[in-house]
């Protein structure tokens, strides 16, 4: 199927190409809204089948969706050439304006291989707008459009998820990185990961081996604090190990917040290259009455011997906090070992 995708984009679309040659403006609009074209009649089917998977519900604690999903009609497709994400649903059997709209850039070959199944979904980047995420989904007729949805959904919030944090990334760093803090990192401690402007050190102890960094704003809070242990052949790290270090480490220097535990998820999954366990869910502090999301990431470092621990929380009233713990993830995902940077600069001599 994907090797399909790549083959579709050689293609499709002359009139974007012709686009790509003029100058253009950057996109614009929420990261996590994604603006959908396609039959009015047909929206409130299409939308349960994309909700599946975009419309998740996240607990911040009050429920989100993860990512917004928002009609509008075929005449405003030149309206929102300039925002950040754009999607299209096509019938070839159908002639509504998005149809027949999507059915012009395609050739007889792709319509052909759309309607034996080979192609369904068409990513592209940069179509209006640099910065720009646009899919087009398109199936030989509405039955067939529903169930690939049902098949296929997973895979279309993958590819965008891959766009998403890569934009998002670019975005939080392309004006100011606070390459201090992180020399600083390395300098004191057994790792480093890139800091984004504003977040200080606030609480940090060698004795107990974490660090503490925070970014404050008069309507919102963000923190995350790497913590490291000696790894020890007898410790047994599973679900209830983790709450309670978290908790105790939290509750040190956040002065008593605590994992609300049913509403919190382990999940296992790779970060980096290393085998981790995510705990997701919402924390509370009984002392000052506040609560929000957090997520934790635990891994096993074997080459040191270490056990890290990531973990952030925002809380932010009345805001939507989800994009702001991915502000989050992405700064974790920065994170670097100092054996590994000293390594790579030993054979680089």
């Amino acid at each position: 199927m994907k090797h399909s995708i790549f083959t579709f984009l050689l293609f499709i679309m002359i009139g974007a190409t012709l686009q790509n040659c003029s100058v253009k403006q950057e996109s614009f609009g929420k990261l996590d809204e994604i603006f959908v074209f396609c039959d009015s009649l047909a929206w409130q089917d299409y939308r349960h089948g994309l909700g599946r998977f975009f419309g998740q519900t996240y607990l911040t604690p009050i429920p989100e969706e993860e990512y917004r999903l928002h009609w509008r009609p075929s005449a405003e497709i030149r309206k929102y050439h300039s925002r950040r994400n754009l999607m299209f649903l096509a019938l070839l059997d159908q002639n509504d304006p998005v149809s027949e709209y999507v059915k012009s850039l395609l050739s007889e070959e792709i319509m052909a291989k759309i309607r034996t199944g080979e192609f369904f979904y068409i990513p592209q980047k940069d179509v209006w707008a640099t910065g720009q995420y646009v899919v087009y989904l398109v199936a030989p007729n509405k039955e067939a459009m529903l169930q690939r949805l049902y098949d296929l959904g997973e895979l279309v919030l993958d590819d965008f998820e891959k766009s998403y944090y890569t934009r998002l990334q670019r975005e939080m760093y392309r004006r100011y990185e606070n390459k201090d803090l992180e020399a600083y990192l390395l300098k004191h401690y057994p790792f480093t990961l890139r800091i984004q402007h504003d977040y200080k050190i606030v609480d940090e102890s060698l004795k107990e081996n974490y660090v503490w960094l925070r970014r404050l704003h008069p309507a919102r809070d963000r923190s995350m604090f790497i913590h490291w242990l000696p790894l020890n052949d007898s410790l047994v790290i599973n679900r209830e190990w983790l709450i309670r270090e978290r908790n105790r480490i939290a509750g040190k220097i956040y002065e008593g917040d605590r994992i609300v535990e049913p509403e919190t998820e382990l999940k296992r999954f790779k970060f980096l290259r290393w085998p981790a366990m995510r705990l997701e869910g919402t924390w509370m502090n009984p002392k000052y009455v506040v609560g929000g999301p957090f997520r934790n990431i635990t891994f096993i470092d074997h080459d040191n011997n270490l056990i890290f621990m990531i973990d952030f929380y925002v809380q932010a009233i009345g805001e939507r906090k989800k994009i702001f713990l991915d502000q989050l993830e992405v700064m974790a995902h920065t994170f670097q070992l100092k054996s590994d940077l000293n390594r790579k600069e030993k054979s680089e001599k």
